[in-house]
């Protein structure tokens, strides 16, 4: 119902007037009165909406605008992932697309669990911390239900320059949401009290809250004096983890809280959070008399907020909040308080046992929120400037820090790297990165260098049939020689100056994208060069063959079989030999420049022995005169 009034509706639900909140908020009427107060309630309903016989004729939509899907996610999502549903950041939006374009329901679903009239499900994805209606995962519409098909004028997306191992294992969302801009909490602590300005509430004030970058976040203070629609700007790079076989940015969070553990089960329990605030408001009014034990709990961090982090602080938590179910008269048999962070529940600031928790969570009690809204164009997605947005030192995507444990016994967070999360094997990420940031440069310079030694080689040869069985003169058996090295000065000079050499020759990214092309061109000059070799070995019967003659036979052998072996592996991927294959796709590189490298050699050697076949001709005798005595 377009024009619906979210916000006085939410007004009639705090006064508890459930009854009327949708009379309200559809503005066919107004309310006085308050059941919570237990005031009385009247209703004064605007007659000019009504029809004379009593009936209305509202003005009701097939498909709801945007705004009345944000009315109750928009703030929820900013604190889970940080989404801003604008289109400023998200391509879906700018285009004009509207929620239920991805999430349809009833006629407009084409998924058969929520199709059909009057089926009031939408269309719902599959969140790893959600529990709501699991059997209707993946009902809405998917990237590829409109990218692979071009549904409703969505453009066809191709990834031919991309190797299948990506799409198999890596989401959409994983390249085409680089970069969030607004900060979701990552990590959200109730277990102290957040004393930071323009929290509305008592009982929101025991949650603390960090972002991705593991700093303080005021989130509530934001909402109180910001709004949703001027959230600030901030920059971060997600998280990624495995999910059913698929590689996704995520927001993992991680969770610190007081417990109640029940003797015999592994289920925890938790205080009413009501009586953890009232602990720490009355702790405040009396620190010295009221709660002492909590005075040890401080800010370690130096960001104006005391976090439970220390075992003694841990210890002074756990004292206290013992003492406030003792005095709240809350039955503690067969019972005892513990301190929970993340999978690990500690029963002193020492002791503690680990939960089981999935491998995409951080905490069995606490959330993992995928990330789908706010997409990027395309030429913005990961990938798009080639091979080495990830596969670099140091990248973000193998190497950015990601949080394993709030603290540790010293009150600092322990991290990992990216790779280690995704279960990544740490040595194949360097191989790949030095593949990509150097193999590959020196690869595409070898190609290019190629041609110049092809110059003086083709030109010996030129010169030897312009000049036949003369004598070749020094300065005419240098012009190929001479030429070639200017060639190659030209090369460095290009490869020296990257926006140039790009105009000229083909872009990093196009090579990278037809790398296929690409690895049987070289292997089809090396295999040549491979038989030129050989025919120069059996031309001389294998004597009088140089060492460096019989070196680049084998060193070509022995690259080309390494070379095709790797690529055999590229291809089948074998599912136990996945190790092997992800390194398969360096050692195949590698293979490529020997093989160039060996080629290179193999004809400066051959215009070496032009040079060196010239020095031994030398002129015809002349004939004898005949005697004419």
């Amino acid at each position: 119902m377009p024009g619906y009034d979210l916000a006085q509706r939410n007004k009639q639900l705090v006064a508890l007037n459930f009854r009327w909140a949708a009379t309200v908020g559809s503005k066919l009427g107004s309310v006085k009165g308050s059941i919570e107060k237990e005031e009385p309630v009247t209703v004064t309903y605007n007659k000019e909406l009504f029809n004379p016989d009593g009936t209305i004729e509202p003005h009701i939509v097939r498909e709801p605008r945007n705004e009345a899907c944000l009315g109750c996610h928009a703030q929820p999502s900013w604190k889970k992932r940080g989404a801003n549903f604008s289109p400023r950041t998200d391509v879906h939006l700018r285009a004009g697309m509207r929620c239920v374009d991805c999430h349809p329901a009833g006629s407009s679903a084409t998924d058969p669990r929520i199709a059909g009239k009057e089926e009031h499900q939408f269309g719902k994805g599959d969140d790893p911390g959600g529990l709501v209606r699991n059997d209707l995962d993946d009902t809405l519409v998917s990237c590829t239900d409109c990218h692979d098909t071009g549904r409703s004028g969505a453009p066809v997306a191709k990834h031919s320059w991309l190797p299948p191992l990506h799409l198999e294992t890596i989401a959409c969302q994983t390249c085409h949401i680089p970069e969030r801009l607004v900060m979701p909490a990552e990590v959200q602590a109730s277990d102290v009290f957040n004393t930071a300005p323009k929290i509305p509430s008592p009982g929101k004030r025991l949650w603390t809250f960090y972002g991705p970058n593991w700093e303080f976040r005021n989130h509530y203070g934001y909402l109180n004096m910001m709004g949703y629609d001027d959230k600030p700007t901030q920059r971060f790079r997600p998280k990624l983890v495995r999910y059913k076989g698929k590689i996704y940015p995520v927001n993992q969070i991680h969770s610190a809280w007081p417990g109640i553990e029940v003797e015999g089960e592994t289920a925890l329990m938790q205080p009413k959070m009501s009586d953890v605030v009232q602990m720490w408001t009355t702790h405040r009014s009396d620190p010295e008399n009221n709660y002492p034990e909590l005075a040890k709990i401080v800010d370690d961090m130096g960001d104006g907020v005391p976090e439970v982090n220390r075992p003694e602080e841990i210890d002074a938590l756990i004292a206290s909040v013992a003492q406030m179910l003792a005095d709240v008269k809350y039955p503690m048999e067969g019972k005892r308080v513990v301190w929970v962070m993340d999978d690990r529940v500690y029963r002193s600031g020492t002791e503690y046992r680990v939960v089981e928790k999935r491998d995409w969570e951080t905490s069995p009690f606490a959330n993992v929120h995928k990330y789908s809204h706010d997409v990027y164009p395309a030429r913005a997605a990961i990938g798009a400037n080639g091979c080495a947005d990830c596969h670099s030192p140091g990248s973000e995507f193998f190497h950015s820090p990601t949080l394993v444990y709030l603290f540790d016994e010293g009150g600092k967070p322990v991290v990992e790297p990216q790779y280690r999360r995704l279960g990544l094997n740490s040595n194949i990420v360097t191989l790949t990165a030095c593949c990509q940031v150097y193999v590959k440069p020196f690869l595409y310079a070898l190609m290019l260098l190629i041609p110049c030694a092809v110059i003086a080689l083709a030109g010996g040869f030129v010169v030897q049939w312009v000049f036949g069985k003369r004598r070749i003169p020094l300065v005419v058996h240098l012009i190929p020689p001479v030429i070639a090295v200017g060639a190659a000065v030209g090369v460095v000079f290009l490869i020296r100056q990257p926006a140039l050499l790009e105009y000229m020759f083909p872009t990093r990214v196009w090579l990278d994208a037809n790398h296929f092309a690409v690895i049987i061109v070289v292997m089809l000059v090396g295999l040549v060069a491979l038989l030129w070799e050989l025919r120069q070995w059996l031309a001389d019967h294998g004597e009088g063959r140089s060492l460096l003659g019989m070196a680049m036979l084998v060193v070509l052998l022995a690259s080309l079989a390494a070379g095709a072996l790797a690529g055999v592996l590229v291809l089948l991927k074998i599912p136990f030999l996945d190790t092997l294959t992800r390194a398969s796709y360096s050692v195949l590189d590698v293979a490529l420049v020997v093989v160039l490298g060996a080629v290179i050699v193999s004809i400066l050697h051959n215009v070496a022995r032009q040079f060196g076949n010239q020095a031994g001709t030398s002129p015809a005798p002349p004939e004898p005169k005949e005697d004419t005595c």
